[in-house]
């Protein structure tokens, strides 16, 4: 069997090396060269993930330019396109070796519908027309389980894990105060915590639960605090 041509290789190696500022142009190559591509490759029936890094402070952005989390909390639809997915959560942890730091970082799940899916990559490490891979698309598609999905959209319901970091001991006892825990249980907090295997500081991700919750709890605040005009107003 005839391996795939040059150009598929390129156009795949250059959707993995993504830049965000070339993502249409890659797409429309890429989408090009999966015209042929045989469907047995075009098929995902498992739940698939994709992490995006929200930055906390939406004041960073001039006044009226509303970051993507407030439009999806305002909204309740974070607009989508063409995007790598992995069908494996725990790859979508790890991304960039964990939770950043100044981010809020979300995991969002999602059941691809047969026409959403571009190409499972994890499926096609088994062609025999991938012979002559690159080292590079060789390391990734064995490491990311990735599958290329078109979505519109994501709304709070496909949240699946929200990340952060446990504050220090002073901000959590300080966090106590404010919501009126009584003074005995902010004098044993520290133990508390480590009762129950939790440290000032390290990372976290709650669960599927949880992430839910804590999704519409701030999307019912954005839509009372909300400051920032919609684009079309």
């Amino acid at each position: 069997m005839n391996p795939y041509k040059p150009s598929f290789f390129k156009a795949l190696e250059n959707w993995l090396n993504l830049d965000s500022k070339r993502r249409p142009a890659a797409a429309l190559a890429l989408r090009s060269e999966l015209e042929d591509l045989e469907g047995e490759y075009k098929q995902c029936h498992v739940r698939c993930y994709r992490r995006i890094d929200f930055p906390k402070d939406p004041g960073d952005n001039p006044r009226g330019t509303s970051t993507p989390l407030l439009n999806l909390l305002h909204t309740g639809q974070l607009e989508e396109s063409v995007s790598s997915w992995t069908t494996e959560s725990g790859v979508a942890m790890n991304h960039l070796e964990g939770v950043q730091k100044g981010d809020a970082c979300v995991i969002f799940a999602y059941d691809p519908k047969p026409e959403q899916v571009w190409v499972n990559l994890d499926a096609l490490l088994h062609s025999p027309r991938l012979a002559g891979r690159s080292p590079a698309i060789q390391s990734w598609m064995t490491q990311e389980q990735e599958v290329i999905l078109e979505v519109p959209f994501l709304t709070p319901d496909n949240v699946y894990a929200w990340g952060g970091f446990v504050g220090s001991l002073e901000q959590l006892r300080l966090e106590a105060e404010v919501l009126g825990r009584p003074p005995e249980f902010i004098e044993k907090l520290e133990s508390y915590l480590a009762h129950r295997s939790i440290k000032p500081g390290q990372e976290y991700w709650l669960s599927e639960e949880r992430s839910r919750a804590t999704a519409y709890r701030m999307q019912r605040f954005a839509r009372e605090r909300y400051i920032h005009p919609s684009p079309e107003a």
